[in-house]
């Protein structure tokens, strides 16, 4: 099974691909399309790509960046040696500035936001989209690798943290290098691979995927909001330089999912079923046992709509992102249409 470096990120199902991607292959035909319709780290997606034409989707850009440098992408490659030539010249023209007034001492060290801004700028300078997108998911990745944090970016570690020390010290634009070198073997293919940036009520209802054999779901699970979790790396791909509020510097524009909310999952749930359901395809979704939505509340709506639905749950560890490890079950349901 094909695996990605990729962003630190709660839920990741890396661990699950030996589950998950048999059961997608067994809902969809050879040489089909799949959609993964909220697409977060990539994992599943590029586990995908090896076997169908993939289709990503996330609301958030920081995704899309990740599924335009790693799904869509047919030809390039990175690694250090091409960051130290195509980047070199454009480093240490302190043309961006905004990590380091705004982050400073927070997620990062001064020295480290100085490094993300320099960097940030040089990425900005390539013409190849491809490319940017890559260098950008490695820097993505760089960021997280030395993250004052507990893991997310929802909160800083204090000052006076016994971890803060190591962590501030560490060399950005190092780890940048060293993970360059992770995309060096990317692999690649000819299909037609595309990715969407949006949310995915737009994108179930303008036409783009109507040759879609499988929908891949793994929807937020609690009532926690992952733009709060990764703010920083959505401003990082935008470099908009938004205004940020509360010690924990959030932007103000921070999408909100109705997956979080209790009185509002069914029918999110409901949107997503009834849509495969009229248009002739299969659906797989990975859930929790712990989610919003009961297990058997999602199965019986399921079982509502679909000919064919069948369960499987795996036991594993969820990280809890710097509170440790948390027994779970992990749902996969297959939906089958016809």
């Amino acid at each position: 099974m094909r695996t990605l470096d990729t962003i630190r990120y709660m839920g990741i199902k890396t661990h699950l691909l030996d589950e998950i991607i048999p059961t997608i292959c067994s809902v969809t035909p050879e040489n089909g399309v799949v959609l993964d319709l909220m697409a977060g780290s990539n994992a599943v997606s590029y586990a995908l790509k090896e076997f169908f034409t993939v289709y990503t989707n996330d609301v958030q850009e920081y995704s899309y960046v990740i599924s335009k440098a790693v799904i869509e992408n047919k030809t390039e490659r990175i690694s250090q040696e091409t960051a130290v030539a195509e980047l070199g010249a454009y480093f240490g023209k302190k043309e961006y500035d905004f990590f380091t007034k705004t982050y400073s001492g927070t997620y990062f060290s001064q020295k480290q936001c100085e490094d993300i801004d320099d960097i940030r700028y040089a990425v900005s300078c390539l013409k190849n989209e491809y490319r940017r997108s890559l260098y950008l998911f490695a820097l993505m990745c760089a960021m997280c690798k030395v993250q004052s944090t507990p893991g997310h970016f929802a909160q800083f570690m204090p000052a006076e943290h016994s971890r803060i020390i190591p962590l501030q010290k560490m060399d950005l634009r190092e780890e940048f290098f060293l993970k360059c070198n992770n995309y060096s073997d990317l692999y690649l293919n000819n299909r037609q691979n595309k990715a969407f940036c949006g949310d995915y009520k737009l994108l179930l209802t303008n036409g783009a995927i109507k040759d879609v054999n499988t929908v891949y779901l793994d929807s937020p699970y609690s009532q926690e909001q992952y733009s709060r979790f990764y703010h920083v790396l959505e401003t990082l791909v935008k470099y908009d330089n938004p205004e940020v509020a509360f010690k924990a510097k959030y932007r103000n524009d921070r999408f909100q999912s109705d997956f979080c909310y209790k009185n509002r999952v069914r029918s999110e749930f409901e949107n997503i079923i009834l849509f495969c359901v009229e248009n002739n395809k299969n659906l797989v979704i990975s859930y929790s046992n712990h989610g919003v939505l009961p297990e058997s509340e999602l199965y019986k709506l399921c079982q509502d709509y679909f000919k064919s639905v069948s369960l499987k749950e795996i036991n594993y560890k969820h990280s809890t992102q710097g509170k440790g490890n948390k027994e779970l079950k992990e749902i996969i349901l297959s939906c089958v249409v016809h």
